[in-house]
């Protein structure tokens, strides 16, 4: 069994010593490929990539590109992978020495496609971060021992509901992430559609720990952006009904409330005009009383609240 690594990265120089230690640090018996997706950075990680990756106990790969957006970048990675099982991680975070095991484990053991960790954990990048992260590390660990996987019978309703919104919590076989249809690349966060795509697949497995740790603070993070982060998450909604239209009688009415919602949430918060509020919350309440029916249309135009003096990709 062979795990392919597919990481993306911009302007991660900082993070990057500590990304490489992480995977080259993974426990388990299996073959392993990474593959790095460089998106046009300006500061070194470039560079950076090349200095460490003699560490890796696998092929390396280290694809660069003009600055695409994580969509396009993800993509190419999968493109270059070859591996029967597909983690991606995002080009600042730092996997647990445990996390491919378990998550493997908890997927394969019941036959899931794909698997979840939770409670990822915030660390400061400073100074101290890479003598401390042993440390880190051991106290972790001490608290992971008596876990016990879990399941998601029905993981789309979730996903709906609550996305978790980041590739670096899940691990998935090749097949799956094929069937998803890939990253799109008119949304330019990545992460909600392949999530939504794998959970209409059937059943998730969830291991309830942390497997991965990430920066608390960093401007260049694409969370740093609410609005960006909230239209894109109205975008692929639009997206997944679009690929899966047999699942809108089901789960379309959850989806408009959830992307109406946000998008009045974010009106209401927000300098946007008088046009957009109305609009927003008559949509709001339009849906919630049965007078709007859930159509990708709909969701698409939610994300107007996000755009209107805001900068969106």
């Amino acid at each position: 069994m062979k795990v392919s690594y597919i990481v993306t990265v911009y302007n991660k120089a900082l993070y990057l010593p500590l990304v490489v230690q992480g995977l080259a640090t993974q426990e388990g018996d299996f073959e392993r490929e990474f593959i790095f997706v460089d998106d046009g950075s300006t500061d070194d990680s470039a560079k950076v990539l090349r200095q460490v990756k003699e560490t890796l106990p696998g092929r390396v790969e280290i694809i660069e590109q003009l600055n695409s957006g994580p969509a396009v970048a993800s993509n190419k990675g999968f493109e270059a992978s070859t591996g029967e099982l597909i983690k991606f991680v995002d080009g600042d975070d730092m996997l647990l020495p445990w996390a491919t095991k378990v998550l493997t484990d908890t997927m394969l053991a019941a036959g899931h496609i794909y698997a979840f960790g939770i409670n990822p954990i915030p660390v400061d990048y400073d100074n101290t971060v890479a003598q401390n992260i042993g440390r880190i590390i051991t106290r972790i660990r001490s608290d992971i021992d008596d876990l016990d996987p879990l399941v998601w019978d029905q993981p789309l309703d979730y996903v709906i509901r609550r996305a978790h919104n980041n590739p670096t919590s899940w691990i998935a076989t090749r097949d799956a992430v094929i069937k998803t249809g890939g990253c799109a690349n008119h949304i330019f966060i990545q992460d909600y559609i392949l999530e939504l795509c794998l959970a209409a697949q059937g059943s998730a497995g969830i291991w309830p720990g942390p497997i991965f740790v990430y920066p608390r603070t960093d401007p260049n993070r694409n969370t740093a952006n609410k609005a960006q982060v909230l239209h894109d998450l109205n975008m692929a909604l639009a997206e997944f009904f679009r690929r899966r239209p047999d699942r809108l009688r089901e789960y379309g009415l959850l989806a408009a409330k959830r992307a109406t919602g946000r998008a009045w949430k974010f009106a209401k918060r927000n300098k946007v005009s008088r046009d957009l509020r109305f609009n927003s919350f008559a949509q709001y309440l339009g849906v919630r009383a049965g007078l709007i029916r859930p159509s990708i249309e709909l969701l698409e135009s939610t994300t107007r609240s996000f755009r209107k003096g805001f900068v969106i990709r």
